[in-house]
């Protein structure tokens, strides 16, 4: 049996470097109210780490498709007699495995023992940004994947970043600057005008001070998210398939589609080999390779030129972690194959109009309405399942 942890805020434990560090408010909260979505990878008898024990209606219920104990951290040592032979957490990091040292349990063969002060280059965005340049230079289509110019760029100093932003907003008519640790729409600041407020510019400067340096990059038409997803296996990539999700306009995560595919949309089939052969080779000589056993998924984006053709950017953020994209691949088995499913994660101010829509189950299956995949006592944050027959 494994230990499962879900801390999806790995990626700022890593930048903070210490196994104590404490969230901010904000990703602390999704973290506990979200606390129990690694069941949803897991196999019979695994532990999953909570705060809080979910309450018998939602243990029972679940318990017929996922045969999982919740445990939180506190009761590590009234689980001597427990033996796990492998630790999961969403992502690595110093904290993760501090708890997975409380709970006396081995890391499973999926990830490296231990974290190591080198890891930390996995989540910096500077070897995401290397990743793509890698995957442009290998690339035989070049005319439907990012010119060089299109390329992002890693601003050190305010001035450089203003440079660019100076560069970008006339020949693209849009910037977006990200700080060098941060994932799921945070840390993002999309500029569509040609103009930066004080508060921008104060948030450039705190970005390029905490960690080094902002990544900058043009502002794409953007038509579609998606997602590629590989299982680092033995430190070469397995590719495990695709996932497509909607993004707001801030870049804030959204929703997935409970479903995995096979093909890029709107391309040809050899244009979805292409793809995926090149990035395999192009992850082959990253650090991803290298320093990192485990689940990765690397999100892309389809958009439009000026003349309306269509381009795929290959690589706009690497996640070294588990991702509601590839939850979204794994559930597909609870909807019926008679439906169609979006996977969400919802805000107190939006959950009450999905809960409305009660779940219709057939065969074990969700045919229509939305199914909570979290307890129904979360602070702000609700994930779950919403589903409406096929046409």
């Amino acid at each position: 049996m494994k230990l499962r942890l879900f801390n999806p805020g790995c990626e700022l434990e890593v930048a903070n470097g210490s196994p104590y560090f404490q969230l901010p408010k904000y990703p602390a909260m999704i973290e506990d109210d979200l606390a129990v979505l690694p069941m949803f990878f897991s196999n019979n008898g695994d532990y999953v780490v909570v705060n809080k024990i979910p309450n018998e209606d939602f243990i029972s219920f679940w318990k017929k498709y996922y045969n999982v104990c919740f445990v939180n951290s506190d009761s590590c040592n009234s689980l001597n007699d427990v033996r796990f032979d492998g630790f999961a957490p969403w992502g690595i990091s110093p904290r993760a495995w501090y708890i997975a040292e409380k709970f006396k349990a081995n890391f499973s063969e999926n990830y490296n023992f231990g974290f190591r002060k080198q890891q930390n280059m996995l989540f910096n965005r500077k070897s995401s940004a290397e990743l793509l340049r890698i995957f442009v230079g290998k690339s035989n289509n070049s005319d439907i994947y990012p010119t060089h110019e299109q390329l992002p760029f890693v601003a050190e100093s305010t001035k450089q970043a203003l440079e660019f932003f100076d560069f970008a907003a006339k020949k693209f008519g849009g910037v977006v600057f990200k700080a060098l640790y941060s994932s799921s729409g945070r840390g993002v600041r999309i500029f569509r005008r040609n103009e930066l407020s004080d508060n921008i510019l104060q948030w450039t400067n705190f970005a390029i001070k905490s960690f080094g340096g902002v990544e900058c990059e043009p502002l794409f038409n953007k038509l579609r998210d998606f997602s590629a997803h590989f299982d680092i296996v033995g430190h070469k990539p397995v590719f495990k398939g695709f996932s497509r999700f909607v993004t707001t306009e801030s870049g804030f995560y959204k929703c997935s589609k409970v479903k995995i595919f096979s093909n890029i949309e709107f391309f040809d089939k050899d244009v979805t080999n292409d793809f995926v052969s090149k990035m395999k080779l192009s992850l082959l000589h990253s650090p991803y390779c290298e320093l990192f056993n485990g689940p990765l998924g690397i999100d892309c984006m389809i958009y439009s030129e000026i003349d309306g053709g269509l381009k795929i950017n290959p690589c706009v953020e690497v996640n070294c972690r588990h991702s509601m994209g590839r939850l979204a691949m794994e559930i597909e088995n609870l909807v019926s194959d008679e439906s169609e499913a979006d996977f969400y994660v919802l805000q107190d101010s939006e959950i009450e109009q999905f809960i409305q829509q009660k779940p219709v189950m057939k065969n074990g299956k969700l045919v229509s309405g939305f199914l909570r995949m979290t307890p129904d006592n979360t602070q702000r944050f609700t994930a779950g399942i919403l589903a409406k027959p096929l046409k």
